[in-house]
C-alpha cells in the first residue's frame, strides 16, 4: 500500500449533490457468518471491481425524496500513534410509516449493512463494505401538519479504506431477481 500521491487534480465539471437512491444489504447473516461469497469483494484504485452476496442475500432498494439524504467519510486516526482508519456515517430520512417500514428499520437496527448511495451525478459509492454500519433510527410523527411523519436513519461505521466508486452492474447484481 502506497503513502505517496501518484496525480495532482483537475477540476471537473459542476454536477448536483445528494443523494437519489440508496440499496442496503447485510455484511453478516444471523449468526455473524460474511453475506460475500467468499474472496469476491475487491476493491482497488478507489473501485470496488468485484462483489458478490451468497445465494438468497440481496440488496434493497430505498428510493428517497431529493435532498433528504447524505454520506460522509473521514479520515481518522492520530500521527501519533501512525494510524489510519476511515469513520463513515450518513443520514436518510424516510416519509411515512407503514407495518412494513416498521418491520424493515427494526431489521437494519439489529444488523450491520453496507450502503450503496446512487448519487445525482449517476454515481454509485460503497460504504460500509467491511464491517458494515451499525443503524440508529428516530421515529417522529411530527406536530403540525407540514412536519415530517418519519423515521430517520443515521448510519455510523468504521472501515480501513474510503468508500469507493461502484459500477451500476455490480449494483444491479446485488438485487433480488
Amino acid at each position: 500500500m502506497g503513502c505517496e500521491i501518484t496525480s495532482g487534480y483537475n477540476k471537473v465539471c459542476d454536477s448536483p449533490g445528494g443523494v437519489d437512491t440508496f440499496y442496503a444489504f447485510a455484511v453478516k447473516d444471523s449468526s455473524g457468518e460474511s453475506n460475500y461469497v467468499p474472496n469476491t469483494l475487491d476493491i482497488a484504485d478507489g473501485v470496488c471491481t468485484a462483489i458478490e452476496l451468497k445465494a438468497g442475500k440481496y440488496a434493497f432498494p430505498f428510493n428517497i425524496e431529493i435532498e433528504t439524504a447524505s454520506f460522509t467519510d473521514t479520515k481518522a486516526g492520530e500521527r501519533t500513534n501512525g494510524a489510519y482508519a476511515r469513520t463513515q456515517a450518513g443520514t436518510v430520512m424516510l416519509h411515512g410509516n407503514t407495518a412494513s417500514m416498521i418491520t424493515d428499520v427494526e431489521a437494519m437496527a439489529k444488523g450491520r449493512h453496507a450502503i450503496i448511495a446512487k448519487l445525482n451525478d449517476d454515481s454509485y459509492e460503497l460504504f460500509f463494505a467491511e464491517n458494515g454500519a451499525v443503524v440508529s433510527d428516530e421515529r417522529a410523527t411530527g406536530t403540525a401538519y407540514e412536519d415530517m411523519n418519519g423515521t430517520t436513519l443515521t448510519f455510523a461505521g468504521k472501515e480501513k479504506t474510503k468508500a469507493c466508486k461502484i459500477s451500476s452492474t455490480l449494483v444491479f447484481s446485488l438485487l433480488a431477481p
